[in-house]
C-alpha cells in the first residue's frame, strides 16, 4: 500500500527535526510518481499526474542529481537543510507564477547548502 503525500510529509518533517549533515536519500521514479525515501522510510512524494511530473526534475535538481528513468532509482546525501528545501518543492506547482518564483528561490539555496561543508567535516 502506498503512503499518502501529506502522511509523507510529515515523516519527512521528523527526519528533519534534528539537523544531519548528512543525509542519505534514495530516490525512485515510477508510474505513480517519485517517492525519495530516508533509511527506508518514505519522506516525500510527488504524484503521477502532470503537475506531479513536472515537479519531479526540481526535487531531483534540489538533491544534486539526475531524476532517475521510469522504474530506477538514484541515491544522494545531502543536509537536512536541503531535505527542507526538497520537501517544499515537492508542494509547488511549477505551472503557477507565485510557486516559480518560490522554486528559483528554493533551487538557488538547496545548491548552496549542498556546496556547504561544515568545519565539523
Amino acid at each position: 500500500m502506498s503512503i499518502s503525500r501529506k502522511a509523507a510529509l510529515e515523516r519527512g518533517q521528523q527526519a528533519i527535526e534534528r539537523p544531519k549533515g548528512q543525509m542519505t536519500l534514495t530516490l525512485y521514479y515510477g508510474a505513480g510518481g517519485l517517492t525519495v525515501r530516508y533509511q527506508g522510510r518514505v519522506i516525500a512524494r510527488t504524484t503521477g499526474s502532470l503537475a506531479g511530473k513536472r515537479v519531479a526534475p526540481f526535487v531531483a535538481l534540489a538533491l544534486g542529481t539526475r531524476l532517475p528513468r521510469r522504474g530506477r532509482t538514484a541515491r544522494a546525501t545531502v543536509s537536512s537543510g536541503v531535505v527542507f528545501r526538497v520537501l517544499s518543492i515537492c508542494t509547488l506547482d511549477p505551472e503557477q507564477e507565485t510557486d516559480r518564483i518560490l522554486l528559483a528561490y528554493l533551487l538557488r539555496e538547496a545548491e548552496e547548502l549542498r556546496g556547504f561543508r561544515s568545519i565539523a567535516e
